[in-house]
């Protein structure tokens, strides 16, 4: 088992080894031998009126894989209570392991502070490599490249963000140990969280010729409240494992409402099936349903165990219903309750053929595609091909699944094209890469599908060319100073920021980025990382800001700490950025700071202009992210966090807390400059400005008033462009 049976030991904080069935220890970590035998040796059992010393290796050897774990009670070390846990393993080479592992019955606020620490240092030890590899595939992603080495750096990007993925689900298996998992509460926009899931999956679904689609019902809202991150998390284990145990057939990813206070996501797949008695072992952690040297597919083990933890910190639950031979279908029920604030899907793109034949094979996939139509503006038709060929009176669009490779399909291609004639439109879905395939008309599209590329190939619009770099817009100038202590990192960094157009200096560590920015050089971003050596980044920014320079601090860490965010803002810093980090993040992280603010003059204060919001920067980021409706969930949530904010800048007014109204003012700002709320955040930039110890209350509150005042034409604007272009004109004018 090697590197990972030793990783998966030490993540542990209490003892824990890996044992076979015969007793022997494989890998131990350094806080199990003073209880146990040592790695090499069998496990002793003693009869010291301790049970777990005298009944562990009998559970050991007599445990079965299809067993639930064992637990001892353990009670012999100073009279302090423990519980000794057996579970079956699985390993690479087909063996039968056991890993036993010992846990205090209470934990004390000490052990569970060295459990989180531990976990932040196993996190940065893995994630320092990864980020490196995620960045230099970024790189590579952005720059023109031959279609055939476009899809190998595309295969490099998919499988190091899994790697990230296996880190990520490890460290969050143990924070749920340690009770220090925290699930949040946002809008969860629906169809670009099942369609982000299934995207990726693309190579692996049609390398087995797998239909992979995923759908919420047209009834539900855009966006329910939830935890976005943590749902992509389990949508991405339970898919990937349907995909990944498929070899034929289809995965079908589907929500639904389910009652008046719940919603269900539905994952079908027409893979091996689960037999009975792993159906009641597979949430547990480290466990595959087939644990043979043959097995055919790798991973960890980890993923439905987490998934299920997960599912039970949103208040929901997650259950499988499968027999051998006839796939499964994993249901994961989540409390539902729409976003207080939908976005509007008017400006959507919509089918300018409405009735359309659908030819399926199964009825969830027919029941996916017909959703998709659905939203689309369809009117769909379910059917069977010989309906089709025989003519449907109404329909002039077909939509069917079949394989471009087929040389079946050519003649089936041509039958539905004859039967439409040359006023119809046809639509393959192929299961395979149509660009390899037999079938060159009518149009041919490749699963999984979504609904923005449906509605354009049915509309007959261009949907983009493969091998174009994936490229995001280059900011306005700018200088950013970097203090990375890993080389590697400082020159793929380095380089990121450059190809966003902002200038870069670079140092090794914290003490010459202190000398750096207060030196006579000017920046208008620092990216610190936290770990260096020589001075750590918290104290570098304690000693840029006792200075008495305000210049912004983004903090790099590759930790998985609790708190990291917080000792960060206490430190002074204006905001907080985790490795690995791609293009877009690191983009979008630099991009509200850079945005020019006006000289400080010390005459009167410029006039409010007459737009409180600039539209044109609202459909600039549209353009950017190509989805208007990601854009108006964002809108959507600087409006619901507005209140909250204006709140916390009158308490910080009240009680004379300058730090606390400089940090809200500058995060108003921030969020307000993206959104193109220009004048309110011109406001903010003026409290942020003068909440120093020289300015008087008086000032303040006015220059907080000023705030209030922006604010109402704010509301109304984006409220205009939440209802429609047109809407927000007739705001802007009031």
């Amino acid at each position: 088992m090697g590197f990972a049976a030793r990783t998966l030991v030490e993540v542990f904080p209490g003892p824990a080894a890996v044992v076979d069935t015969d007793g022997r220890v494989l890998v131990a970590n350094g806080r199990w031998a003073p209880l146990f035998s040592p790695e090499g040796a069998v496990l002793a059992g003693r009869d010291d009126g301790c049970p777990a010393h005298r009944n562990l290796l009998s559970t050991v050897r007599e445990l079965r894989p299809a067993d639930g774990p064992q637990e001892l009670t353990c009670g012999c070390d100073s009279g302090a209570a423990r519980t000794v846990r057996v579970a079956h393993l699985e390993s690479d080479c087909g063996d039968h392991r056991r890993l036993v592992t010992v846990e205090a019955v209470t934990v004390t606020d000490g052990a569970a502070e060295a459990k989180s620490q531990f976990l932040a240092l196993l996190g940065h030890e893995i994630r320092t490599p990864v980020t490196t590899v995620v960045a230099t595939v970024d790189l590579l992603r952005a720059q023109h490249l031959q279609q055939d080495v476009r899809e190998v750096v595309d295969s490099v990007h998919r499988s190091v963000h899994l790697l990230k993925t296996l880190t990520d689900d490890l460290l969050d298996l143990a924070r749920l140990e340690t009770g220090s998992l925290e699930v949040e509460r946002g809008p969860v926009p629906l169809r670009p969280v099942l369609e982000g899931i299934i995207e990726p999956l693309q190579q692996e679904a049609r390398s087995k010729k797998i239909l992979l689609l995923a759908a919420p019902a047209p009834d539900l809202p855009e966006a329910v409240l939830g935890d976005a991150d943590r749902l992509r998390q389990v949508l991405t284990s339970v898919v990937g494992n349907a995909v990944k145990f498929t070899e034929a057939g289809e995965v079908v990813v589907t929500a639904a409402r389910d009652g008046a206070d719940a919603y269900t996501i539905t994952v079908s797949d027409t893979g091996p099936g689960i037999a009975e008695p792993d159906l009641r072992r597979i949430f547990a952690p480290f466990v595959q349903a087939d644990s043979t040297a043959a097995r055919r597919h790798e991973g960890a083990g980890l993923g439905l165990a987490l998934a299920g933890r997960l599912v039970e910190c949103m208040g929901g639950t997650i259950e499988v219903e499968s027999e051998p031979g006839r796939g499964a279908q994993f249901r994961i029920r989540l409390p539902y309750e729409p976003a207080p604030i939908q976005p509007d899907t008017d400006s959507r793109p919509q089918l300018a053929r409405r009735r359309v034949a659908v030819v399926a094979p199964s009825p969830r996939s027919e029941l996916a595609l017909t959703w998709l139509l659905i939203s689309g503006g369809a009117d769909p038709v379910p059917a069977r091909f010989d309906d089709v060929i025989a003519g449907i009176a109404g329909v002039d669009t077909v939509l069917w699944c079949d394989d471009a490779h087929d040389e079946e399909a050519v003649h089936r291609a041509d039958a539905v094209a004859k039967v439409l004639g040359p006023n119809g439109r046809a639509l393959m879905i192929s299961t395979t890469d149509p660009r390899t395939g037999l079938v060159r008309k009518p149009g041919v599209l490749t699963a999984p599908l979504v609904l923005a590329r449906l509605v354009a190939t049915l509309n007959q619009e261009r949907t983009g060319v493969r091998g174009a770099p994936v490229t995001v817009p280059r900011l306005e100038g700018g200088r950013v100073l970097l203090a990375e202590d890993n080389d590697v990192n400082r020159t793929v960094f380095k380089r990121m920021i450059e190809l966003l157009g902002v200038e870069c200096d670079t140092v090794a560590d914290g003490a010459a980025a202190v000398e750096a920015l207060l030196g006579p050089a000017t920046y208008d971003i620092v990216l610190m990382d936290l770990q260096m050596p020589r001075m750590d980044g918290l104290e570098a920014t304690r000693r840029i800001r006792a200075a008495g320079d305000l210049t912004v601090v983004l903090a790099l860490t590759a930790t998985a700490l609790q708190g990291d965010k917080e000792r960060c803002l206490a430190a002074g810093m204006n905001g907080h950025l985790s490795k690995p980090i791609t293009l877009p993040e690191l983009r979008a992280a630099l991009e509200p700071y850079l945005a020019r603010e006006p000289e400080s003059d010390p005459g009167p204060e410029p006039p409010v202009p007459e737009d409180p919001v600039d539209l044109e920067k609202l459909h600039e980021l549209e353009r950017q992210l190509e989805d208007r409706a990601l854009v108006e969930i964002t809108v959507n949530t600087f409006l619901a966090q507005l209140d909250g904010r204006r709140t916390a800048l009158a308490e910080a007014l009240r009680n004379h807390d300058h730090d606390a109204l400089r940090a809200t003012a500058h995060t108003l700002k921030s969020s307000s400059a993206l959104l193109g709320a220009d004048p309110l955040a011109e406001a903010c930039a003026r409290v942020e400005r003068n909440a120093t110890a020289g300015t008087s209350e008086e000032e303040l509150a006015g220059l907080v008033e000023s705030v209030e005042n922006a604010v109402a034409g704010t509301v109304r604007v984006m409220a205009g462009y939440l209802a429609g272009d047109e809407g927000a004109h007739r705001a802007a004018q009031l």
